[in-house]
């Protein structure tokens, strides 16, 4: 090769070199981005909420859910309602900007393409039918925050919390009805089914074979006779059906004194630090039906 060829050679290979250079420091660049805890975090579903709010840094949460602002369903909804609702539209979610979004796998193919093309990162979360879900949840929401030390720190507290009020279930265990607005009942696969099993008591809606959210009539609640029925702590101040409870002669014969108990539907609806006070009020109900 001649002299004057291999300054030309290098003059062609110059430009290569420093785009190769250039893409290196933006990988480097965004591997560092990645690599810091996300700083505007957008939760989208009433039981990821709760743990995200007890996991995540002062600030680090910039939208949640509108359901998280129910005090009715959502046991931190005073932290809620100090950040804007948010619901599972484009616009809205696109307005804050979030470099993470954590949300339930409910999206709808469109969505799912927006927010793809717009290059949010998202942690898609099955919903939690128990302890041990809710725990995985805390754990893999806590690494997504960059607060994996808090993740811990709040399994352990819960695993302790569970513990002190565990109680083998049997054949000859309790059993108990959860009955809520417009007759709605808990099954298997639900958060309030594993807390009434780890309380020591039967489901009679899981042991009917029923699943999740049905319906059951008050009738069949007589007739099945378990030794305690569940209210919901709104649904029994509602006018027509604590009517209902009050003029049904039958269920008020039937669940009189320490065979009804109230529950508060934001103690158990979803998992969380929240269930140790839930699985306190069972076990209380249990050692007072023995009394």
């Amino acid at each position: 090769m001649t002299e004057e060829a291999q300054p030309a050679r290098m003059s062609l290979r110059l430009p290569h070199l420093l785009a190769v250079i250039a893409a290196a420091l933006l990988c480097a660049a965004a591997s560092a981005r990645a690599a810091d805890p996300p700083g505007r975090v957008v939760s989208l579903n009433l039981c990821l909420d709760q743990l995200v709010l007890a996991l995540a840094a002062p600030g680090q949460v910039v939208g949640i859910s509108d359901l998280s602002h129910d005090p009715r369903l959502s046991p931190r909804w005073r932290e809620a309602r100090a950040l804007p609702p948010v619901r599972k539209r484009a616009e809205e979610i696109l307005a804050l900007r979030p470099d993470l979004l954590i949300v339930d796998d409910f999206l709808t193919p469109s969505l799912r393409k927006t927010l793809r093309l717009a290059g949010i990162p998202t942690l898609e979360l099955a919903e939690a039918g128990g302890v041990e879900a809710t725990l995985d949840h805390i754990a893999r929401i806590g690494a997504a925050l960059g607060r994996s030390d808090a993740a811990r720190d709040l399994t352990t507290s819960l695993r302790e919390g569970i513990a002190r009020h565990a109680t083998a279930v049997g054949p000859t265990s309790p059993v108990a009805a959860i009955y809520q607005a417009n007759g709605m009942t808990l099954g298997r696969d639900t958060n309030a089914d594993g807390l009434l099993r780890i309380a020591g008591w039967r489901n009679l809606a899981a042991e009917r074979g029923l699943s999740l959210f049905l319906p059951m009539a008050m009738e069949t609640l007589v007739v099945a006779a378990p030794d305690l029925l569940i209210l919901d702590g709104e649904t029994s101040d509602r006018p027509s059906l604590a009517e209902q409870m009050m003029t049904h002669r039958a269920a008020r014969r039937a669940f009189a004194g320490a065979r009804t108990l109230v529950m508060p539907h934001n103690l158990w609806l979803c998992g969380g630090p929240q269930n140790v006070e839930a699985l306190g009020r069972l076990t209380a109900a249990r050692q007072a039906l023995k009394r």
